[in-house]
């Protein structure tokens, strides 16, 4: 259910049967949105926090505590999420808190230069893992003029550069109701949720007059093997990623479908192959990352550097498997691949805050929080034709980054 108040704000209700509400606030003020300093959006999430024109810091950190069990915030390229849960019976206090923070922000000195520090240090660490290395090098690597060429928290160069003056513009131009969803997954009644949601939010005034973007440039132009060293590693990390920015919605279907053949789980092509027969790696994973200004499947595993070359030769030979696979070959069963599908789906909802969570930011990225539901829809209306055209489609493109010591 959703409705879209008249500011603009829409606000998305999903019936649960728990005790417990869990709220997400997705605004169109990701990383993507940021010109030429990088980073100005994971700092204005930050500085939400550091005081309100009613409240300061210490006194937003005492009723967070005091009401949620859960709350966190988030940058993505695509949007900024804040989001928690809590008991039905605190839902007033969350919403009013959450109010706050988005819409009365001060953006003081003092904190603006507190939380730089912790946002600088934050930098330092944020490639010690070697996942998170071997995709920034991806990414830095395979494209020139994309904004997830860099990482969401930033550069250097542009950390030391930036004042509180651009964040404060960077608020101005990117925060407000009609760029905001507020999706609810709550066992109270609707009509509650709405009359709370209005007390708080619809005095918010909106004075955006920004650009909506509809054309993003996918450039696919670097698109290539790369290899980097780093220092310490004890093993070998390998990315390898394919554009799914052309896809139509049922080919995003009968893609997913296809993922669920190839690269979810221990009954997977991959994992059979790479793990299973082979005892190369411990684990191979896969994600379709569907998200306005992402689009891309990622295949990633570990491995030691005396079972690299073995590893990525079988991963090659699978993907040309696929690729120069004729239909007749190709035996799946769509009714378990979509059953698992849907198992995965559920099982995550289980916990509100995700369905919260997805809601709201689809209905972000996309206009309309109903493709989230539609994902796994008419799963059984996909032939087995099509999931071999459309994963031959996907595969034919790739760039691939190995890290190692």
């Amino acid at each position: 259910m959703e409705v879209i108040l008249d500011n603009n704000i829409k606000v998305i209700y999903k019936e649960t049967t728990s005790k417990l509400t869990s709220i997400s606030i997705s605004v169109d003020a990701g990383a993507c949105k940021e010109k030429d300093l990088l980073g100005l959006a994971h700092i204005t999430e930050h500085m939400v926090y550091k005081g309100t024109k009613t409240k300061n810091e210490e006194e937003i950190n005492k009723t967070l505590s005091s009401i949620f069990a859960f709350q966190n915030a988030m940058t993505n390229y695509p949007y900024v999420i804040y989001y928690g849960t809590l008991l039905n019976e605190d839902l007033e206090k969350g919403i009013e808190l959450f109010s706050d923070l988005i819409i009365n922000p001060i953006f003081d000195k003092k904190g603006f230069s507190e939380e730089m520090e912790v946002i600088k240090e934050e930098l330092e660490e944020w490639d010690e893992e070697i996942e998170q290395y071997c995709e920034d090098k991806l990414f830095l690597n395979s494209f020139t003029n994309r904004r997830i060429k860099y990482p969401i928290i930033g550069r250097k160069n542009d950390l030391n550069s930036v004042n509180l003056e651009d964040i404060k513009e960077f608020y101005r131009e990117n925060y407000s109701p009609s760029k905001t969803s507020i999706a609810i997954v709550s066992s109270m009644p609707f009509n509650k949720i709405l009359e709370v949601v209005m007390k708080y939010f619809s005095i918010w005034e909106d004075n955006s007059n920004s650009e909506v973007i509809n054309d993003i440039d996918y450039e696919i132009s670097n698109f290539n093997t790369y290899k980097d060293k780093k220092e310490g590693t004890k093993i070998a990390r390998v990315q390898r990623v394919f554009p799914i920015n052309e896809l139509t919605s049922k080919e995003l279907k009968a893609f997913r479908l296809f993922n669920e053949y190839f690269g979810e789980g221990v009954n997977s092509i991959l994992f059979d192959t790479l793990r299973t027969k082979n005892s190369l790696v411990y684990d191979v994973l896969t994600k379709i990352s569907n998200e306005r200004y992402i689009k891309l499947y990622k295949v990633n595993f570990s491995t030691s550097i005396e079972k690299l070359d073995k590893s990525i030769e079988l991963l090659d030979n699978c993907i040309s498997d696929i690729i120069n696979m004729e239909g007749e070959s190709f035996k799946v069963d769509i009714s378990s691949l979509g059953k698992s599908l849907k198992l995965k789906r559920l099982f995550r909802e289980e916990q509100n805050i995700i369905a919260a969570k997805e809601l709201s930011t689809y209905s972000t990225m996309f206009g309309n929080y109903k493709i989230y539901n539609d994902e796994i829809e008419g799963l059984e209306d996909i032939t087995i034709n099509e999931i071999l055209e459309v994963a031959k489609k996907v595969l034919r493109s790739s760039s691939t980054e190995i890290i190692y010591n």
